[in-house]
């Protein structure tokens, strides 16, 4: 590196290609928990609105009126 800056110049190169080496997998983990979390809102989403249509569909059936005994 032509011009390093003065913190990174206390750290070996070695470190430095490790951490250039793990960038594409760290952000990789981050897309795929963003990933994941987007799934989860949408199943969760799915499933409100689907509960919500099943209650709307239930019929309350009035109780019939029984007559009085004499």
């Amino acid at each position: 590196m032509v011009g390093q800056l003065p913190l990174l110049a206390a750290l070996p190169t070695s470190v430095l290609d490790m951490t250039t080496d793990f960038a594409p997998l760290l952000v990789g983990l981050w897309v795929v928990l963003g990933l994941c979390v987007l799934g989860l809102t949408a199943a969760i989403a799915l499933h409100d609105t689907q509960e919500t249509k099943s209650n709307d569909k239930q019929v309350i059936m009035p109780e019939p009126a029984f007559r009085k005994a004499a």
